[in-house]
């Protein structure tokens, strides 16, 4: 399993994905991994990683690593998402 501080989430260029903007705390994490997105206390929404894009020109350390999750036929789970504005937050992702 591996960890990801997740710093700022935005909408993608696309408006149909978000991207999690952070850093890997631990592990590798790739494409098709599945991160766990917690909406309350006791439930999670596991979504897949899309990509993985590194912002090189991104001055603050914290915010150098994207993980773009799309939503492209899913525009409801994408306004759940987005509403939960998670900022300053550690996420598991696993290999599913």
């Amino acid at each position: 399993m591996a960890v990801f501080h997740v710093k700022k989430t935005s909408l993608g260029e696309d408006q149909t994905s978000l991207v999690f903007k952070g850093k890997i705390i631990e592990g590798p994490i790739s494409k098709g991994m599945t991160i766990e997105i917690p909406v309350t206390g006791e439930s999670v929404v596991k979504m897949k990683v899309y990509d993985v894009v590194h912002f090189e020109k991104q001055k603050d350390e914290d915010k150098k690593v994207g993980l773009v999750v799309d939503f492209y036929n899913l525009p409801d789970d994408m306004e759940v998402v987005l509403g939960l504005n998670i900022a300053d937050e550690d996420l598991n992702v696993v290999n599913e």
